[in-house]
């Protein structure tokens, strides 16, 4: 290799500030610049991406592939995801060229190749950040590998080793780099092929494979001549003539696709329409009268063939006419009542339509265009055009959201068709879902209509210059769906969760019928959507109702109140999720009247009785709710009697059943369960319960009941988290006062917005001073005392003691040891033999956690050295002991 290959670190001496201003690199990641410490992020990735490159360009030079290469490979991929394109146009090129230079080895390890074509396929997927005329590549380089392994028959005699997925990711970076080969390479390319066109040689197959791969299609309108134009024609005589099911013409097709979907209003596709949609019909393979055998053997890949039909349309064209009739043809196919394999088929084209067209109309409509896409000017898609395109799919899509097997797809296919007209296809769904309500001979009619309209919540709720009806719909379709939460069908109350999920997270739960008489500037839509909002507290109030009503059933009726395991909640897990989001939502975007309203429902049930420890899912869902919409009042009320009750438990509890025999107590359960998601609430808001949380601990830590002691581990953790850890703590839909009067702000019209990144105020909850020194404190008084008990008694303690003294243990380091520093140590830096660094030498600690250590002593040493000899002992005195041994070597491994 010439000089240019190690060209990437030649500037790591430069001066990198160019490289802390935003405008000089490529794209960086755009959310880290609402992260806390900001400036400290800037600095770490300007230093870990030279070192990531100083080391890249030295295992070349060393000559080192195996370990120094993947390793340094997968941390700039590491570094991509954490940061973006956090460099220079000129070090993204050295970068590429840098992977083509390896390529060109031609002993390479099939590992390597693998590593250089995932890396390439990444750092050239946004194209738009290098253009033609800064970069060109030779596409001999991919194609040796392409064919090499293509070709490979000693995998099939297990004489050679690929690894999984090696061809698809050559294909795949060779995608990526296609847009760069040269003028000449199609020229080159047909130069070779050509002489092999014979298509009904098997062969032909392989070569359509690699020309659909290789073939550059998104040349500029100037070198047209040099691109499609050379084979266009002779390629459409070659599918035109042939009729004998060929396999090669799927990879045909996605030639064509792709010539039309880079060079729109290049090419006049009309001479040709009849001949396209008649073999595309024929590619559907659709049963023909009582045959219900496929008349051809191999079908369309409906992406490409949607593709080719959407960069067909424009300017006049009689593509969409044709499509139509495509349609019409095959109507009676779409119906539910007609099963066959061939309905997957026609709904992933009503769906792949869908999205390409949505796809195209993005990209013509960009604010900055992309050098890659630029279709004719005559050509580009008119708003008749759009609503045209709707009209003539839409009542096939309809008819397909009810298809057993593939609505779902008719249902994303009614999302993205959403996005074009709303009023065409909102209203619709909103009025098919009132109908199935009543509808009592198709039930599943209502669950269908609610999942669809779960992805047009966007759409349902927000105003836009030409829709803002869907809006009237929504307070109706809220409580209206609320019969949907019935423990007896699981799938329609997920559905239904999922639905009220999707639409609170998109509006505020206010009281806007005082605006009516205030402002003067609002439209009879508007007017009608305040009035309807007077609802919020009827349908929250229902809504909780039913969700009390579902938790004392589950507490009484469903499982035998002895059997508290960790698996009994395993089929309510995503009802509890969906409720902890749901109510989260509602706390956290109303306002503050009903918070209030929620506030005292919620706290009178939970003090109300206890339940059986079944419903800790459902529990932890309300009291983070709570927690998330006013953390300071959820804890005055909640957190002093919950501790009073536990400590009126243990005071009157048997000590011998409760910390020797490990005896079940339901009440004392259910209230260390509250008290667990209690101390999760915000660091701060805890400091005034610090002699109450610590007395909660004092008393209860040595309970051996296993259910009740993972309880406690798992406070422990989250209260050192919550103290310790770096962590958002607001996620309203806007930062505007929500509470009356709306003079100025009016919340509807937020509802369903998009975020503006200018006026993006993330808030954090960073550690302070008190926080820290308690969450120290926690670990001195609980940590040492459970590591000398084990050191000391460990042959003494039954295994349940051992089990929970380990659990406490392990849970502790999890929610502290962030603050703790890495074990260094020179052995550990030579267990991997490499002529370059095999660990970054950066390691990012923010200055929360960069003052003195209270410990005498590294915690992780501290552990891994007890823990080590805690195992030995184990393994000679409690072979039998195997529950302590796992929970040791969990231990063991995640603290070095």
């Amino acid at each position: 290799m010439g000089t240019d290959d190690h060209e990437i670190n030649n500037t790591c001496d430069r001066n990198t500030d160019e490289m802390t201003h935003d405008n000089n690199l490529q794209k960086p990641c755009i959310y880290n610049k609402y992260l806390p410490f900001y400036d400290s992020i800037k600095r770490q990735g300007v230093n870990k991406f030279d070192e990531i490159r100083e080391n890249l360009s030295r295992t070349i030079q060393l000559n080192e592939l195996h370990p120094g290469f993947s390793f340094w490979s997968n941390a700039l991929k590491e570094f991509i995801t954490l940061y973006g394109f956090y460099f220079t146009k000129d070090n993204h090129l050295k970068l590429v060229n840098f992977y083509l230079s390896v390529l060109s080895i031609t002993d390479l390890q099939y590992t390597s190749v693998k590593i250089c074509c995932e890396l390439l396929s990444t750092l050239l997927r946004k194209t738009r950040l290098i253009t033609r005329d800064d970069l060109v590549i030779d596409w001999h380089t991919l194609y040796r590998w392409a064919k090499l392994v293509h070709n490979n028959h000693d995998k099939a005699h297990a004489l050679v080793t690929l690894p999984e997925g090696l061809e698809f990711s050559i294909l795949w970076c060779t995608h990526y780099c296609s847009p760069y080969f040269s003028k000449t390479a199609t020229q080159e390319i047909l130069e070779i092929f050509r002489p092999q066109f014979y298509p009904n040689d098997s062969n032909f197959f392989n070569i359509m494979y690699i020309l659909s791969s290789f073939l550059p299609f998104n040349l500029p309108p100037d070198l047209h001549s040099q691109g499609f134009q050379l084979w266009l024609s002779e390629f459409f005589d070659i599918w035109e003539s042939i009729y004998n099911r060929t396999v090669w013409e799927l990879h045909m097709i996605g030639i064509f696709s792709s010539a039309a979907w880079n060079n729109i209003g290049y090419i006049d596709w009309e001479p040709w329409l009849a001949q396209i949609f008649t073999r595309i019909v024929r590619g559907f393979s659709l049963p023909v009268g009582k045959m219900q055998t496929s008349p051809q053997r191999y079908r369309y890949i409906t992406r490409k063939i949607a593709r080719w039909i959407v960069a067909m349309m424009g300017n006049g064209s009689a593509c969409l006419t044709y499509l139509d009739d495509l349609l019409m043809a095959m109507k009676n196919f779409y119906h539910p009542s007609n099963t066959g394999k061939f309905q997957k088929n026609l709904v992933e084209f009503l769906l792949d339509l869908s999205d390409n067209f949505v796809d195209r109309v993005r990209l013509e409509r960009k604010a900055h265009p992309v050098w890659w896409f630029q279709p004719h000017e005559s050509c580009r898609l008119t708003e008749q055009n759009i609503t045209d395109f709707v009209n003539c799919i839409k009542d096939y899509v309809f008819t397909s959201i009810f298809n057993k097997e593939h609505g779902q797809k008719a249902i994303e296919a009614c999302q993205y068709l959403s996005m074009l007209r709303p009023e065409l296809i909102v209203s619709p769904m909103a009025e098919t879902l009132f109908s199935s309500i009543e509808n009592i001979t198709e039930p599943h009619r209502f669950t269908t209509s609610v999942v669809c309209l779960t992805h047009l919540a966007r759409q349902l709720v927000r105003q836009t210059s030409s829709y803002s009806a869907g809006q009237v719909y929504v307070l109706p379709l809220l409580m209206s769906v609320l019969p949907g939460i019935d423990l007896n069908d699981p799938k329609k109350i997920s559905t239904t969760l999922k639905f009220l999920n999707t639409v609170l997270s998109l509006i505020t739960c206010v009281d806007c019928s005082s605006a009516v008489h205030i402002r003067n500037d609002l439209t009879e839509i508007e007017k009608q959507v305040c009035l309807s909002t007077k609802l919020f507290e009827n349908f929250i109030s229902t809504f909780l109702d039913r969700v009390f009503q579902m938790i004392e059933h589950l507490s009484s009726d469903m499982f035998d109140a002895t059997m508290i395991t960790d698996e009994v909640n395993i089929d309510y897990r995503d009802i509890e999720l969906l409720l902890e989001s749901i109510l989260r939502n509602i706390t956290g975007q109303c306002s503050s009247t009903i918070y209030r309203f929620v506030q005292e429902k919620l706290t009178n049930f939970l003090s109300g009785a206890y339940f059986s420890p079944k419903v800790k899912g459902f529990v932890s869902a309300v009291v983070r709710a709570l927690l998330h919409g006013n953390p300071v009042e959820a804890l005055k009320c909640v957190l002093p009697k919950t501790c009073e009750s536990i400590e009126k438990i243990m005071n009157h509890a048997d000590t011998t059943e409760l910390f020797i025999n490990g005896k079940e107590d339901l009440e004392l359960i259910w209230y260390l369960t509250l008290f667990s998601e209690l101390v999760r609430a915000r660091g701060d808001t805890l400091l005034i319960y610090k002699p109450m949380i610590m007395s909660i601990f004092h008393r209860s830590i040595h309970i051996v009941h296993k259910y009740s002691y993972e309880i406690v581990a798992n406070a422990a953790r989250d209260l050192l988290e919550s103290l310790s850890y770096v962590y958002p703590i607001e996620y309203k839909l806007t930062i505007e006062n929500l509470d009356e009067p709306f003079i100025d702000f009016l919340p509807i019209r937020v509802w369903g917005q998009p975020v503006d990144f200018d006026r993006f105020q993330m808030q954090y909850h960073i550690p302070n001073v008190d926080e820290i020194d308690f969450a120290c404190e926690f670990v001195k008084t609980f940590l040492y005392s459970e590591l000398t008990l084990l050191n000391e008694k460990m042959l003494k303690l039954s295994n349940h003691e051992r089990s929970r003294s380990l659990t406490f243990v392990y849970n502790i380091a999890l929610g502290y040891f962030h603050m703790i520093p890495r074990i260094e140590s020179e052995q550990l830096a030579d267990l991997v033999l490499s002529v370059v660094p095999y660990n970054s030498k950066y390691q990012f600690q923010t200055s929360t956690y960069m003052r003195e250590s209270k410990f005498n002593e590294n915690l992780r040493m501290r552990l891994v050295n007890d823990i080590g000899k805690l195992l030995d002992l184990l393994v000679e005195n409690h072979s039998d002991d195997v529950s302590s041994m796992k929970k040791a070597l969990k231990a063991n491994m995640n603290f070095d």
